[in-house]
């Protein structure tokens, strides 16, 4: 963002120990507010079309917990409050507004809700991000030339950003909202340090706090936010500050509000991420942080990629770490241009606007992109929705900046008709996007295409089918199966697989397949369905030894009165009566005020005292557990 008074010279801006006082608020222009509504009337456009497309992925069993304010191990909610009291806060809207919430295919509209909420986050956001755009762009380290189109270059980076089709994941994938709302409370923490700078005493304070409070909120929602405090120090060195060194002692408060926003970030992560999130992310897991690291660099290309040319989205892709050689671009574009980013910052007082960008894109990827593996996702496109802006602005700013060296007689209103144009297109193309996610079948099997290596995508397909009932059963095994060769860790397929051969009665192909699910993912609320359904499974096949240990473990767990009645049949019908005694007994400790629990129990408990009510007792357990199917 260079001014030039003649060919080849390169006038030095003066960069000051801080900007001069200007006025806090900057007000838009009457025009641009019809921008701003046009903008929003476009992404509601882009996408309206996914709003009754049905739950994805994990999306129903951690909306369903949610209901309750609960977050098993392995769900998106667990160590983040903020985005479960969100999704439960749309839950209670949803009943109060009397909407079928049961689970699909029932309850069609039940998802109108919480993607409303997600498309009001993401404008948010966009808003959120101009005004940080607009702002940065006026500092004093920028050209006065440049400073001049400050509003019309934030609003064609926001517009992209907003209407990019692979922004449409953190959208239409319901918990996936978690980004946007851990993005809002990031850009919300840089708006308020802009704001703060400037700002008298009294006025200082409050931004400060809600900066502060922005970035604990945020941690609530996701652990991003963690880098936020760095991003404040980065923008103030890029654009305030002539030294390194100042940063130890800005002036203002400021160096209390970088200690302030530290304690929140680390005090939250302590408190709700180490053990809750610990099973997602960390060091000494199965997959080695370099392995992790060279597959962030192939993940990172391909996100760029999609960006310059989004066909092949795909909302998932896999556990299955990279090798080979497909890593190698990846790894020398990012070593280039985190180079180049370096240097930038040599130059601070001329190209501090370019190294904050840059950096900028590497700090926003490093908590899911960088050496700490996620073994169970090792790539994601959402995890680009934020860092999709530094690449925006460069883009952007090249744009214009090629023009006035190129084209020097071209209106800059040429640019600007570009721009909208692409917009325009970007929002069909999101439009579009979108309208997939209503026909699973046709998302998992672009999936599958997209990312071929992903056993995941082909469960995801086969359980598509098995929604359809018995019409799709074929076409949902040949899918199971196919996951299955690819995966022979069993992360993938098993348990769906093992579900269907149960639902045909094929109980002794079904444990085969779910004796290898209950290994794997310990303590998820997979290995849980595991285990009722082999613990079924054994019963109907009459071995009630095999079913007792799954039973057993299922009641620590998951204890409830299917259960229990499951575990003291099986103790009874192995001749163990008093196991079975107390068994019953203790069912009716999970609910003291519940009369029907209560009158249950001891019936139960009577039926002990009759061997003749063996088999009728069997048929009530089979009725029981008949649901865990």
């Amino acid at each position: 963002m260079t001014s030039r008074k003649k060919r080849g010279e390169v006038k030095p801006p003066v960069v000051p120990a801080k900007s001069a006082p200007r006025p806090a608020k900057l007000p838009l222009p009457r025009a641009a507010r019809w921008i701003a509504l046009a903008l929003a009337a476009a992404t509601a456009f882009a996408y309206v079309p996914a709003l009754r497309a049905p739950f994805l992925l994990d999306d129903w069993v951690t909306v369903d917990a949610a209901s309750r304010l609960q977050s098993a191990e392995g769900m998106p909610t667990r160590g983040r409050p903020a985005l479960l009291a969100t999704l439960a806060a749309n839950y209670q809207v949803n009943r109060a507004l009397g909407v079928d919430q049961r689970a699909d295919p029932s309850g069609p509209d039940k998802t109108i809700g919480y993607r409303l909420f997600n498309i009001l986050l993401h404008l948010s956001a966009g808003a959120l991000l101009f005004g940080v755009l607009r702002r940065a762009m006026r500092e004093r380290t920028i050209p006065e030339d440049w400073r001049a189109i400050a509003d019309a270059v934030a609003g064609v980076v926001t517009a992209l950003w907003l209407l990019h089709p692979i922004q449409s994941e953190v959208i239409n994938y319901v918990v996936q909202r978690s980004e946007a709302q851990a993005s809002l409370c990031y850009l919300a923490t840089l708006y308020a340090s802009q704001r703060a700078w400037n700002a008298a005493w009294s006025a200082r304070v409050r931004w400060y706090a809600l900066a502060v409070s922005a970035c604990v909120l945020g941690m609530m929602s996701k652990e991003i936010v963690i880098t936020a405090p760095l991003a404040v120090m980065l923008y103030d060195r890029a654009f305030r500050l002539r030294s390194w060194r100042d940063l130890g002692a800005p002036g203002e408060g400021r160096g209390w509000a970088y200690l302030a926003m530290w304690s929140a970030c680390l005090a939250t992560f302590a408190v709700f991420g180490t053990s809750a999130r610990g099973d997602a992310a960390a060091f000494g897991i199965d997959m080695p942080w370099y392995r992790y690291f060279y597959t962030q660099c192939w993940a990172i290309a391909r996100y760029v990629r999609l960006v310059v040319w989004p066909s092949a989205l795909s909302p998932d892709y896999g556990f299955r770490p990279v090798t080979g050689a497909r890593g190698l671009p990846g790894l020398v574009l990012l070593t280039a241009f985190g180079a180049i980013t370096l240097r930038a910052w040599r130059h601070a007082g001329r190209l501090g606007w370019f190294a904050f960008t840059g950096s900028m894109f590497f700090v926003l990827l490093a908590p899911s992109s960088s050496v700490i593996p996620v073994p169970l996702e090792v790539a994601a496109e959402r995890r680009i929705y934020l860092a999709l802006a530094p690449l925006l602005v460069l883009v952007v700013v090249g744009a214009e900046y090629a023009r006035r060296r190129l084209a020097p007689r071209v209106s800059p209103r040429w640019l600007f008709a570009g721009g909208a144009g692409l917009v325009a297109a970007l929002a069909v193309v999101t439009a579009a996007r979108s309208r997939v996610y209503n026909d699973p079948k046709t998302l998992w099997r672009e999936a599958a295409i997209a990312v071929p290596d992903n056993s995941r995508a082909l469960e995801q397909l086969g359980l598509a089918f098995f929604a359809d009932g018995t019409a799709g059963y074929a076409q949902a095994e040949s899918a199971f199966v196919k996951a299955l060769a690819m995966d022979s860790s069993c992360q993938s397929g098993c348990l769906q697989y093992g579900t269907l051969l149960s639902k045909e009665g094929r109980f002794a192909d079904a444990v085969t397949v779910l004796e290898r699910q209950a290994t794997q993912q310990s303590g998820t609320m997979y290995n849980v369905l595991a285990t009722k359904l082999l613990s079924y499974d054994w019963m109907q096949l009459g071995r009630f030894d095999r079913a007792l240990p799954h039973l057993e473990r299922l009641v620590q767990i998951d204890p409830t009165p299917s259960g229990f009645v499951a575990l003291g049949v099986s103790y009874l019908t192995l001749g163990r009566r008093e196991e079975a005694v107390a068994t019953f007994r203790h069912m009716a400790t999970l609910d003291p005020e519940n009369a029907r629990l209560q009158a249950l129990s001891a019936k139960l408990e009577d039926g002990t005292n009759h061997p003749e009510a063996l088999s009728n007792l069997q048929e009530f357990a089979f009725s029981m557990t008949r649901g865990w199917i």
